[in-house]
């Protein structure tokens, strides 16, 4: 019996593994810029998921230039045929006097421990509604992680999807 729970475990393990890839080995669309070349413009610690489903394709849009830096980065991850966005991720540096602010605005959401810090997710206004032939799932959920905004915004994942995603930023 130890040996069949043991073989079952290992399968699951297995099947679960095959479907998930690791940010570094991230498929790109539209010549987009990589994570790592980010990394290098920015002046704040970027956080991504290190699990994603592999199917899943990433394309990074960046906006102006601050005092020789990137001001934020906003993550685009996409389905396989690249038609539906999945999961959106802004990201930008803020000051310590701007995180109490910041806080104050996104704690009316129901409070979530993500990685030891608060983060806030709040459901979209018509969440479980039909658009465009779906339901409307997800919603916003933010937390600020060593100076660095993280906003995550989907229409298609659940909200446990998302706080699962959350918890292997790095």
């Amino acid at each position: 019996m130890k040996l069949i729970s043991s073989l079952m475990l290992i399968l699951l393990l297995g099947t679960v593994s095959s479907s998930i890839a690791f940010a570094n080995e991230m498929k790109y669309n539209h010549n987009s810029i990589t994570i790592a070349e980010v990394k290098e413009q920015v002046n704040f610690k970027v956080l991504v998921p290190k699990k994603v489903p592999k199917e899943w394709t990433l394309e990074i849009k960046t906006r102006d230039y601050k005092e020789g830096n990137l001001s934020s980065i906003r993550l685009h991850y996409m389905d396989e045929n690249d038609e539906n966005l999945i999961l959106g991720i802004e990201e930008r540096k803020v000051s310590k006097r701007v995180i109490s602010q910041l806080e104050e605005e996104f704690s009316e959401g129901e409070k979530i421990k993500i990685n030891d810090v608060p983060a806030y997710y709040q459901e979209w206004a018509n969440g479980g509604k039909e658009l465009n032939g779906k339901i409307v799932t997800g919603g916003l959920l933010t937390w600020i992680e060593d100076e660095t905004y993280v906003q995550m915004d989907s229409s298609s994942l659940s909200k446990d999807e998302m706080v699962e995603l959350a918890r292997t930023f790095r």
